[in-house]
């Protein structure tokens, strides 16, 4: 059996709305656990309006938060033998369902609590308690407070015999699976049309959290709906196979070609804040990089026909 060698990668750029500020609203990490036997990647979207004019800290907070809580639940699980660890990936599907909505409910709790504490520390200026009254945000209301922080929240979690994706809001996670296909990993939410998206700052955040789990993969990504609505959307699976064959091929120099690319992507297509992470197997992905080069020939600094936007700019 083949150890597992995990890398990971992150990288997001702001959108042409917010460049010339050098303000990006997206947040995103990459970590790896346990002698490089687990990953965890992590990606959120503050939501940048009026209202939530505190979400760019709102989505780093979120990250922060998660990162710690998936740790956390990680040792927990494994030290008592649970939930994934115990095997029953296929076969429990119950009780593994149950055991992501308690992680769910776990971030929620801690990011309004570092929400509350942020504001604590850094109390609202003058300007920002003119954008209250401007719309009607109630500072003595705690879920008013809540939801200046606004942003969305995708975690994703890769082992050696198993990964899970939790998601609340926009954006997409992409599996990669060890025959060397590329899959939506979590189903879209129907809620999610006309700009709309679910939020940590709901209050009913719980209800509108979605995950999906299973066995051994090769790859994991998570990606803001500003790279996400950069692609056609058949084309977006392809774009994260040329990734994966990039980063198997080119590791010393993939992160930094995908960092180069990022603000082009946005600039062609979505004009928002873009931010993607992942984990990769590289030890089994060279197992099979013939056959996804074979299929994903393109330069990894171009990222071939891939990048083709859903949307040009002023369309």
């Amino acid at each position: 059996m083949v150890s597992p060698m995990f890398i990971g990668f992150k990288a997001r750029a702001p959108g042409l709305s917010h460049s010339e500020q050098n303000l990006c609203q997206d947040a995103a990490d990459a970590v790896l656990l346990g002698q490089k036997r687990i990953g965890i990647a992590l990606v959120a979207d503050g939501h940048g309006s009026k209202r939530h004019f505190r979400s760019d800290q709102g989505s780093r907070l979120a990250v922060a938060v998660a990162k710690k809580a998936i740790t956390q639940f990680i040792e927990i699980t494994e030290r008592k033998k649970v939930a994934f660890w115990d095997g029953s990936a296929g076969s429990n599907v119950k009780k593994i369902a149950e055991t992501l909505k308690q992680l769910e409910s776990n971030i929620i709790y801690c990011w309004r609590e570092a929400v509350l504490q942020d504001i604590k520390t850094k109390p609202f200026n003058e300007e920002e308690h003119g954008i209250c009254t401007e719309n009607n945000i109630d500072i003595e209301d705690e879920n008013d407070l809540v939801a200046v922080y606004g942003s969305t929240l995708l975690g994703a979690v890769i082992a050696e015999g198993f990964w899970f994706a939790i998601q609340i809001g926009d954006g997409a996670c992409v599996i990669l699976t060890e025959e060397g296909n590329a899959e939506i990993g979590i189903p879209e939410d129907e809620r999610l049309e006309f700009g709309r998206t679910t939020s940590l700052c709901n209050t009913d955040a719980v209800e509108s959290f979605r995950h999906s789990f299973g066995d051994s993969i090769l790859g994991i990504t998570v990606a803001s709906d500003g790279v996400t609505d950069s692609f056609i959307p058949e084309k977006y699976t392809d774009f994260n196979m040329q990734l994966l064959r990039n980063f198997i091929k080119y590791p010393d120099r993939a992160e930094r070609n995908l960092q180069e690319f990022l603000p082009k992507l946005s600039e062609r297509g979505s004009h928002d804040d873009v931010s993607i992470a992942g984990i990769i197997n590289l030890s089994k992905g060279k197992q099979i990089l013939d056959n996804i080069q074979e299929a994903y020939p393109a330069d990894p600094a171009e990222y071939g026909d891939y990048c083709t936007p859903g949307r040009l700019p002023h369309a």
